[in-house]
């Protein structure tokens, strides 16, 4: 087999490769944080009172936390509806907008190897892997819905002017996309605030940053406060130390869903060059400012794999990563053989996820640790294949007993339709988790369901073909970048 044209494919047709993986990675309809947003929307537009009062009503809360995230999701409704597009054709349409924010971001980071780290195509290309597909990050953007998606294009595109002398021409564009971060998330400028002392400004850069930047902040602060809804009051209640501390722990130590456990390719950290110890340093203390956060939270129970809430932040650190990753594979090209495998570990993650159901739906079992991801993922796989009757998984640290079909639904596109085509949810399942946006969800899914078996394309297995291409694709570059690194061609060109 050839790899050796794959750099140049890449780089001349990635970006028609990007556009065929969005309909693969697209989940088709909201879920989580989507739904809740999508239900403002049309809230709202059923509402008799005006945006500033609905948002600070019971019913609009989540409008004052997501500002942005809410107007992109009511504008391309709106869109939307002047188009005359149905409501299961619109969630279609928000759902791929995360997806390719998400695969936007990944994007941007390999570019931004090649070109300011100028590392060479198969050294740029096992970073990205390892950092995105062999670890928790390929999970966040597959499962859609999250809002992380778009703070992690946001950052990916920020590491092209942080990492250089900031002069007065960029300093407006880093303000821009900072604000950016923070309408998305306000709690980042814990983040930016621990990083600043790192950034290299010219002497008019830093006037242009902070006359553009400051004046937003304030605006954003305006409109907050306007907004203001008396539930943020009561989100953070009693505050307990103790298990803040627990909390704390967790996001980055847990076995279960830690950081460094979730996303292998963190540990080459050690190996930095000591010129960039200190750029590290205030990043580090930005991610442990942001988890201290959360930390107070009760919302935040351990559960969360891989800490999604800082993993965009965890970007800011991709340059240290592709640094100390070249120095192992300038001492050990052997290495390279250990993304394969990652890789495969963690794939499945990307296409199972977990079950939603209201307290008290489905009778709990006893206490218990949630599993490792690619654990669970596997344990969900071999169960499907073996066709069990019941399945034991953990969720909110509680044990539940459900059949294989019910605990882990399908993410991916075609996935779904497969997963669709078969039935969906058990129908004992659906009556006890399934509201009424869901079973609007179980409604298009047998319609869809019912007009691929009228066009011929109803049989399941041609779906998963289909859902599998982007692991194949995966695994495909993953071996040809362990094969490229271990060439005596490669590596001698290194060495010069």
């Amino acid at each position: 087999m050839n790899f050796g044209g794959m750099p140049s494919f890449l780089s001349r047709y990635g970006w028609l490769l990007g556009l065929l993986l969005v309909p693969f990675l697209a989940g088709g309809v909201v879920v989580g944080d989507e739904a809740v947003l999508l239900k403002s929307v049309h809230g709202l537009d059923s509402s008799s009172l005006g945006f500033g009062a609905y948002a600070r009503g019971p019913d609009g809360w989540y409008i004052t936390h997501h500002v942005l995230w809410f107007g992109l999701i009511y504008l391309t409704v709106h869109a939307l509806a002047l188009l005359h597009a149905g409501n299961f054709f619109t969630e279609a349409v928000i759902s791929c907008q995360t997806v390719i924010a998400g695969l936007g971001g990944v994007a941007l980071c390999h570019r931004f190897l090649i070109r300011k780290q100028r590392l060479t195509p198969p050294r740029g290309l096992f970073t990205v892997l390892a950092f995105f597909v062999a670890g928790y990050g390929v999970y966040t953007f597959c499962m859609a819905g999250v809002v992380e998606s778009y703070m992690t294009l946001v950052m990916a595109a920020r590491l092209f002017f942080v990492e250089q002398e900031i002069e007065e021409r960029d300093a407006w564009k880093l303000a821009l996309l900072d604000i950016l971060l923070v309408t998305l998330k306000i709690y980042s400028l814990i983040f930016l605030a621990a990083a600043w002392p790192f950034l290299r400004f010219s002497q008019n850069a830093r006037r242009s940053y902070v006359l553009v930047f400051g004046p937003l902040l304030l605006a954003l602060a305006g409109v907050k406060l306007w907004l203001w809804n008396p539930f943020y009051a009561a989100a953070v209640g009693d505050i307990s130390v103790s298990q803040s501390l627990a909390r704390f722990g967790a996001q980055f130590f847990s076995p279960w869903t830690g950081l460094l456990f979730c996303l292998p390719v963190l540990l080459v950290l050690p190996w930095t060059e000591r010129s960039r110890w200190k750029a590290l340093g205030f990043k580090i203390l930005g991610l442990c400012g942001c988890a201290a956060f959360f930390s107070l939270y009760d919302f935040f129970n351990g559960d969360l794999a891989g800490g999604r809430y800082i993993f965009p932040f965890v970007v800011a650190l991709l340059p240290e990563v592709a640094g100390a990753v070249s120095r192992l594979l300038d001492r050990r090209p052997r290495l390279a053989w250990l993304l394969p495998a990652a890789v495969l570990a963690f794939l499945p993650v990307a296409g199972l996820g977990y079950p939603f159901f209201p307290t008290g739906a489905v009778a709990p079992r006893g206490p218990c640790h949630p599993d490792h991801p690619v654990i669970w993922s596997w344990e969900m796989v071999a169960a499907k294949i073996e066709n069990r009757a019941q399945v034991e998984i953990c969720f909110h640290r509680q044990k539940y007993l459900l059949s294989p079909r019910d605990a882990a639904s399908p993410h991916l596109g075609p996935w779904r339709v497969a997963y669709m085509l078969e039935g969906g949810h058990s129908l004992s399942y659906r009556a006890v988790a399934h509201d009424s946006g869901q079973k609007q969800h179980d409604a298009w899914g047998a319609l869809l369901a019912e007009r691929l078996g009228r066009l011929g394309l109803g049989d399941p297995w041609l779906w998963r073909a289909m859902g599998s291409l982007p692991a194949l694709l995966a695994l495909w570059l993953s071996l040809w970048t362990a094969i490229r690194l271990n060439s005596p061609v490669t590596r001698n060109r290194t060495r010069v």
